[in-house]
């Protein structure tokens, strides 16, 4: 190969890298601009409210206990036995319900603060079950040779985990057929935020159910998610949003998704949620929030599909293969015309594919993606093809070229659209391609070519072509 030839591939090559650096730049911005994005989204649920977390409602039984042992004593030659007070604890029994049945339907509303914009949701919720008080003497430690306890039990407290409550519009609800009056803070270490209601009762002699119906409006970003805590529970959500994620560790046991909304149903059980007493004893345990309650969760996010930001990282993951593939058009251009490029000249044309990408995001930020995406395009292909029509030494080579261009703006826009089909899609193409170059250059003679001394060697002026 002729030295002028090998110097031009070498600075081919050192192009290529050199233009990575704009768009790694263009990465750079565009993961800046997600950034931002997420932030200006959690201060927008800072002043609604953030994701909400719901958990409960779960019953619990408070109570003194007070162990006393036997000891004998010695009094003028006598010995009696004497019973005296070891230790006093407080301590708390917390009760899951039998039976949770959980009913949501979301309507959402899109608030915006200049260009980022945050999902907010009004979620009307249906929460009922029924709990099964043990009777007394089955939750006391029976007395032992020695030892005896005495308990003394407190008001029972209906307790609702809510992560944000400033969520909450209103709440209501009954438990036993009696109105519950819920004041601020879950009382529980373990579970920090909420609410609770003090039932005017005591726990009886012997076993009770309990059923309760609450009524709750409540109102957050972007999340809702419940932690089934049940011994059997089913969890149904529904709303107006037409692209729900779903999020936590249980699949929906049905799901309906079309244009104006959804309609997702869970059913689980403590088997497989893992809320049961054990656990539940080991929250208590802690005595800090507990983990089960952020890791046993089921539930939706409203996403976007249309991110502009993932939809512009995704776009220029591309953005090398387009450089190869451009270059590799207009060395193909070079060999079949027998014209010259000089390497300056194949900068400018990476330079405005690097500047695609950037104007691909800014134009996403004010209107809708795909619009952005082809008038960055159009323009692309314009300025290339009038570019090309000097450079490659006619309209017909630069038309030629804005086709190809044209063509892979359109190729990398349905990968964009069908993600799980991008590798089929690419692999055809670049086979396609490369199928393409095999067949215009079947009768070039590359040893003639690199013993030419034209166009490498000594290469025409654009001007006098």
């Amino acid at each position: 190969m002729n030295k002028p030839l090998a110097w031009k591939l070498i600075a081919l090559g050192f192009l290529i890298l050199l233009l990575m650096i704009p768009l790694s730049m263009v990465r750079g911005i565009a993961s800046e601009r997600q950034q931002r994005a997420g932030e200006v989204r959690n201060e927008m649920g800072e002043y609604a409210a953030r994701p909400q977390t719901l958990v409960g409602p779960l019953l619990v039984l408070p109570y003194r206990r007070t162990e006393w042992a036997q000891r004998e004593l010695t009094e003028n030659g006598q010995k009696r036995q004497e019973w005296y007070a070891t230790t006093s604890e407080d301590a708390v029994t917390v009760l899951q319900p039998e039976q949770l049945t959980v009913t949501a339907k979301l309507d959402t509303e899109t608030l915006k603060r200049g260009i980022y914009d945050a999902q907010l949701y009004h979620a009307d919720n249906r929460i009922s079950g029924g709990f099964t008080v043990p009777a007394r003497k089955s939750l006391e430690i029976p007395a032992a040779e020695g030892k005896r306890y005495d308990y003394q039990w407190g008001k029972p407290v209906l307790v609702l985990g809510v992560s944000d409550a400033r969520g909450i519009g209103a709440l209501s609800g009954s438990l036993d057929d009696l109105a519950l009056s819920f004041r601020p803070g879950a009382l529980m270490s373990w579970l920090p935020a909420g609410l609770h209601a003090e039932l005017d009762t005591t726990i009886g002699d012997d076993e009770q159910v309990l059923p309760f119906a609450l009524q709750m409006k409540l109102s957050g970003t972007g999340e809702l998610v419940v932690a089934p805590v049940g011994k059997s529970s089913k969890v149904t959500l529904s709303g107006n949003w037409p692209h729900p994620s779903f999020a936590g560790r249980f699949a929906p046991q049905s799901r309906e998704i079309h244009a104006d909304g959804f309609a997702v149903e869970w059913q689980t059980s403590y088997w497989a949620s893992g809320f049961n007493e054990q656990a539940l004893a080991q929250c208590v345990t802690q005595g800090a929030e507990c983990a089960l309650f952020r890791g046993e969760q089921l539930g939706l996010k409203l996403v976007d599909p249309v991110d502009r930001y993932l939809l512009t990282e995704r776009t220029v993951k591309y953005g090398e293969l387009f450089l190869l593939l451009i270059f590799g058009a207009v060395l193909t251009v070079e060999v079949l015309r027998r014209v010259a490029v000089h390497p300056v000249q194949y900068g400018l044309v990476g330079l405005a594919l690097a500047l695609f990408f950037l104007l691909t995001l800014a134009l996403s930020e004010h209107i809708a993606f795909w619009a952005s995406y082809w008038i960055a395009a159009a323009a692309s292909t314009l300025l290339l093809g009038y570019y090309g029509c000097h450079v490659l030494g006619g309209w017909r080579a630069g038309a030629g070229f804005a086709g190809l261009l044209a063509g892979l703006y359109g190729l990398l826009f349905g990968i964009l659209q069908s993600e799980d089909m991008a590798l089929l899609m690419g692999s055809i193409a670049l086979f396609a391609l490369l199928a393409v170059v095999m067949v215009l250059t079947r009768k070039v003679n590359w040893y003639a070519l690199t013993r030419s001394t034209q166009p490498m060697d000594e290469p025409l002026p654009n001007e006098a072509r």
